[in-house]
């Protein structure tokens, strides 16, 4: 973008020539030239008496201090036109020749001295070619500050991107950059990596944010910020798709230069000097600041980083050092969160998480001030969220890492006790409610280990935590009558909190409720389950989430899912299906399943069966269920599985048909029904022929029993993402088993029947229990 001054000024000329010597050169210049002109042409007289000093080769031919005496004479330039630019441009890339070359027949004083007479210019090709000699004399202190400023000055605005391409001021700034030290030559700092961050932000975007939010001292005296209109004005000349393109490209070839002249070296060096510094006083001031802009840079280079092996090997280095940063910024917010949002950039590497997940407990640490309560601001919710979500990416895809926070209890503690504080809060601002899904997703993620999942079951507070989250989250979703028209951010709420759920009750099968454990030979002592704990909380989860489920309305599809995928694994728990159905549970899953199998409406009915699965084997339930028509319903969705070939949906549907059919009484009133069973037979009998199964039948009359306990422990859900050629033949084999015993426990029963020998059911009946099918999800 271009901002017009307000100063009028003469138009610039060349200087006459004045005395023997430039004389000398005119003349010079009109032999030399003489054989390489071209004849003249009429009217062209006044291109020949041009001034000497306005033909670069002959530039070559003048001392330096003739070259500094010209450039003196535009002393005070603001405004100026394209010819004056290409003339002193022209002497500025001269003299950095020979300033290159390290002559020694000049001062540097006296350069600098002429130098800095065009600071004020507003030509960005000017201002740069004056940082290019500044920092060829390998200037230091305030110097190499002033030369740092200039590049900021240009590098602040998008528009000025190509000018970087076509000199190498990069590698002479890195190169001015390793002589100065954070401490020592903060501000120098500040203006490089601010250069660095802003060339190789991601897009505009970004560095319109880095405008807006430069608080370090001194960024703000070089000029004011583009307002809104300049900044459309500049940004509309290119179209959004060529300057998108354009502008990764152009990042990219500058990013790869600075890798390779080390500049990341450079960045840990002095984040590595900064924090030794930290840990024996508290950062203030500049020292401060210049850790707030290398940061930033660190992250801007992490952005575009991604196809650059070399560069991501750097930053992975610089890991440990930003973990150490954002602990000797503490206490300071705005520093802080620049930080950690660095290293949750950083945390999307692969190669970069595997060395974050080795100081997750560390990180963790990094909660403790914001775990005492207090008003929460903005950026604190900004650097909770960031924790959260850095958090997250490493206990995603590590294991040890899971067991290394689990085992870390000051980090429990922050951990929950931040969660706690922020579920206290009304839903009332996007920010609070995007750090309470990042930390959310900790627990979850941290809950994959069986260990640690069992283990969280029984954590004070958090049960707690998780039900209100789940009850606030529910009140709003009924505020609007369609999932489109809720906001993002509530809804990812829900659903991340149904996910941390549905982890958790994987473990709660009957931990809380079982008898079992007291008829073993060596008696378990009574675990009670902490206050607030989800131990503690079943029967009230179990009859909120028939409630959620319930205000649900019928475009909720994807809710509902992880509702059903909540109640898959809670209801294997016998307290949690008889809280369920006494809310009204049965009769919401009945009703899911008679929605049309297509899209996410599949999804949801292979989970709602098997809930249905794990609520048909309490024995009270199934004449309900029968009062439902239910026996209908899954002789339908077993027809319709069967005729599209669905093997795993027919598979859980006859597991829900077995454990009907378990119950003599239920299992008589079909028989003398006889329609329902007939129908269920026939297709039985039609898809299980000899082509169909393949050994799972010999091994079924062989070993019963065994394959029965086998079919207990099975996962009921599908792995879409298997691409083995026999996953078609596993699901076939898995429906064939249960689908056989179904087929002859139908026969068994049409048996009886017929014969009325009502004395074998009732002994059939007092071993039933121990043969129903409870699933897991």
């Amino acid at each position: 973008m271009r901002y017009l001054q307000n100063e009028h000024h003469k138009p610039l000329t060349p200087p006459t020539p004045a005395g023997g010597t430039d004389l000398a050169l005119l003349n010079r210049r009109s032999v030399d030239a003489k054989p390489r002109q071209l004849p003249a042409l009429p009217g062209t007289a006044a291109d020949s008496a041009r001034p000497a000093t306005r033909n670069g080769a002959l530039l070559g031919q003048c001392s330096s201090e003739m070259l500094i005496e010209m450039l003196k004479q535009h002393a005070g330039l603001k405004d100026c036109s394209a010819e004056t630019v290409q003339h002193i441009n022209a002497i500025l890339l001269e003299l950095y020749t020979r300033v290159h070359k390290q002559e020694r027949n000049f001062k540097r004083a006296f350069i600098l001295g002429g130098l800095y007479g065009l600071v004020e210019c507003t030509s960005p090709r000017i201002l740069l070619a004056v940082a290019r000699v500044v920092l060829a004399l390998r200037v230091t202190g305030s110097n190499l500050t002033g030369a740092c400023k200039l590049i900021f000055k240009v590098a602040r605005h998008e528009q000025h991107d190509g000018l970087f391409h076509e000199n190498d001021v990069l590698e002479l700034l890195i190169d001015g950059l390793g002589h100065a030290s954070p401490l020592d030559d903060p501000e120098a700092c500040i203006y490089a990596y601010g250069c660095i961050r802003f060339l190789t932000a991601s897009n505009a975007q970004e560095r319109d944010d880095a405008l807006n939010r430069n608080w370090a001292a001194g960024l703000e005296e070089l000029s004011s910020p583009p307002t809104h209109a300049a900044i459309a004005a500049a940004t509309a000349l290119i179209s959004p798709s060529a300057s998108d393109t354009r502008k990764l490209n152009g990042q990219q070839t500058l990013v790869s230069r600075l890798a390779r002249h080390g500049a990341v070296e450079l960045m840990i060096l002095h984040l590595q000097m900064l924090n030794e510094a930290g840990a024996t006083r508290r950062l203030s001031g500049p020292p401060l600041h210049t850790l707030y802009q290398l940061s930033a840079a660190m992250r801007a280079l992490a952005d575009v980083a991604q196809q650059q092996q070399r560069l991501q090997l750097q930053l992975q280095l610089a890991c440990p050092h930003l973990i150490r940063a954002a602990e000797v910024s503490m206490g300071e917010l705005e520093v802080q969160a620049n930080v950690v949002r660095t290293l949750s950039v950083l945390s999307e590497d692969v190669e970069c998480c595997d060395t974050l997940h080795n100081y997750a407990a560390r990180i963790g640490l990094l909660l403790g001030p914001y775990s005492k309560g207090g008003q929460c601001s903005e950026r604190m919710l900004a650097v909770l969220s960031r924790l959260g979500y850095m958090l997250g990416n490493i206990l995603a895809k590590h294991e040890t890492a899971r067991v290394q926070y689990y085992q870390n209890d000051v980090a429990m503690e922050y951990l929950l006790n931040v969660l706690q504080q922020l579920s206290e809060r009304p839903l009332a601002s996007e920010p609070l409610l995007d750090a309470q899904i990042k930390l959310i997703r900790v627990v979850a993620n941290m809950s994959v280990n069986a260990d640690v999942g069992a283990g969280l079951g029984n954590v004070h507070a958090l049960g707690a935590v998780l039900f209100r989250l789940l009850q606030n989250a529910t009140a709003a979703l009924g505020t609007t009558a369609t999932e489109s028209a809720q906001p993002a951010e509530l809804l990812e709420l829900l659903h991340a909190t149904l996910g941390a759920l549905h982890n958790l009750c994987f473990y709660q099968d009957n931990q809380t409720t079982s008898p079992a454990a007291t008829t073993t030979t060596t008696p378990a002592p009574d675990v009670v389950p902490a206050p607030g704990s989800l131990q503690s909380l079943i029967a009230e989860l179990s009859t909120a989430l028939a409630q959620t489920l319930k205000r649900c309305q019928s475009q909720y599809v994807s809710t509902k899912v992880e509702l059903a995928r909540v109640l898959g694994n809670l209801t294997r728990n016998e307290l949690a299906r008889r809280c369920f159905c006494a809310g009204g549970g049965l009769p919401l899953i009945v009703q899911q399943l008679t929605r049309q199998a297509n899209g996410r409406d599949y999804e949801l009915r292979t989970c709602a069966i098997g809930v249905l699965v794990n609520l048909l084997g309490d024995g009270e339930q199934r004449a309900p269920f029968l009062q439902l028509r239910g026996a209908e319903l899954l002789a339908l969705l077993l027809r319709g599985a069967l005729e599209q070939e669905d093997w795993f949906l027919a598979n859980i549907v006859c597991q829900a048909m077995w454990n009907l059919l378990i119950d003599a009484q239920c299992a008589t009133a079909l028989c003398r029904s006889g329609s329902i069973l007939d129908e269920v037979s026939d297709l039985l009998a039609d898809y299980l022929d000899e082509e169909r199964l393949t050994n799972g039948d010999e091994a079924n009359d062989d070993e019963p029993e065994e394959e029965q306990e086998s079919r207990k422990e099975r996962q009921p859900e599908p792995d879409t993402e298997l691409e083995i050629d026999g996953a078609p033949d596993a699901l076939w084999d898995d429906f064939a088993l249960v689908a056989t015993d179904l087929l002859e426990r139908i026969q068994n029963n049409f048996d009886k029947q017929q014969r009325q020998a009502t004395h074998i059911d009732n002994d059939d009946n007092d071993n039933d229990n121990d043969d129903v099918f409870i699933d897991k999800m």
